[in-house]
């Protein structure tokens, strides 16, 4: 009973706590007698704190920190050896060496560093990937630099350690870097107030990029002629490679488009049918580093971005671009001139005759 009797005391004294105390000290009282709740420790006079406050609230973020804008977006994508799908849908196969700028602009820089593939190969991979989110610009975030290597697992925060910024989480590491089938991981960041997504996906020892960014910030983007950014401006001429001059030989055109096929060994996120020049680009890695799980999914994943970020850039092309069709060499091309000039003299003799 006594154990009742302090329950109830209890209850009477939350009671107390939630409402008003000069309206309900006189229904307490006959309760307090009723319970004998002095004896229980309960019946000693409880005053109003002075000073107590309510929790502050949580940090609203400011206006500009809410997305206004048109809700139309573009979509760029690099993997592979390496291949790059611009924001205008531009789909070229680079050289680029070395560390490129992919994006630039007042909120964020995405650069990839990109090696060779196999020894005196013009094809390249990209092996370190370097986002910056600017916090100079924006009050919706402070500065935060995420870096991913690929002879490392994806990290799942920023440098600092930190996997969100700003007020109401203005950025965020949406995705951890989970490990799935054959080693292979992907990693999120979420811009909110600019309404951007980034991915970065490591399969085996090399990574791929995707980003979908507005269109606003995409056109503005190309107002500088001065700034060099991959996903608006495409490759340099100097560095694009053609499919079928710069593949390789490891394996043969039908091996590496059978490969290409299999999706036995692939995580369920990246199951998909390749197409157009994803499964271009897949059959041209496979010919020059050999038939194997990494640039088949790296594939796979790039199409996956695609058909969740820009779904309707892809035509649904099954048959394959054939990269074992012949490349005319340079003496054939200049007896096929020497030909035509000479065919084109006789004419104007005979004219002029």
């Amino acid at each position: 009973l006594e154990v009742t009797a302090a329950g109830a005391c209890g209850a009477v004294y939350a009671v107390a706590v939630r409402r008003k105390y000069h309206t309900t000290v006189s229904l307490l009282n006959p309760l307090k007698v009723r319970y004998n709740c002095t004896k229980h420790g309960g019946g000693g006079t409880h005053t109003r704190p002075h000073g107590a406050h309510l929790p502050p609230a949580p940090p609203q973020a400011p206006p500009q920190c809410t997305f206004h804008g048109r809700h139309r977006f573009r979509h760029c994508g690099l993997f592979g050896d390496p291949h790059l799908k611009t924001f205008h849908n531009e789909y070229q196969t680079c050289r680029v060496r070395g560390a490129w700028p992919l994006i630039d602009n007042p909120y964020l820089a995405v650069q990839v560093t990109n090696d060779p593939v196999l020894e005196g190969s013009l094809a390249t991979a990209t092996t370190k990937v370097t986002i910056i989110i600017k916090g100079r610009s924006t009050p919706c975030t402070t500065e935060k630099t995420y870096e991913a290597t690929a002879d490392a697992p994806l990290p799942s925060t920023f440098i600092d350690g930190s996997y969100r910024s700003g007020p109401e989480d203005g950025v965020v590491i949406a995705a951890g870097a989970e490990v799935h089938p054959g080693g292979h991981q992907r990693v999120e960041i979420y811009l909110r107030y600019i309404e951007t997504t980034l991915l970065v996906r490591r399969v085996g020892k090399y990574l791929a990029f995707s980003a979908k960014l507005p269109e606003e910030l995409v056109e503005s983007s190309m107002q500088d002629d001065d700034n060099l950014q991959l996903c608006s401006r495409g490759c340099p001429l100097a560095e694009k490679l053609d499919l079928v001059r710069a593949r390789g030989h490891v394996v043969s055109w039908e091996a590496a488009l059978a490969q290409c096929r299999n999706t036995e060994e692939l995580s369920n996120d990246i199951v998909n049918n390749l197409t157009d020049y994803y499964l271009d680009w897949c059959v041209f890695d496979a010919m020059t580093a050999g038939v194997g799980f990494e640039f088949t999914a790296a594939a796979h994943s790039a199409q996956a971005d695609v058909l969740r970020m820009d779904p309707s850039s892809l035509q649904n092309r099954t048959v394959p671009l054939h990269l074992e069709q012949t490349v005319p060499s340079r003496g054939f091309a200049l007896q096929r001139l020497s030909s035509v000039l000479a065919v084109l003299l006789v004419f104007l003799y005979r004219l002029m005759c």
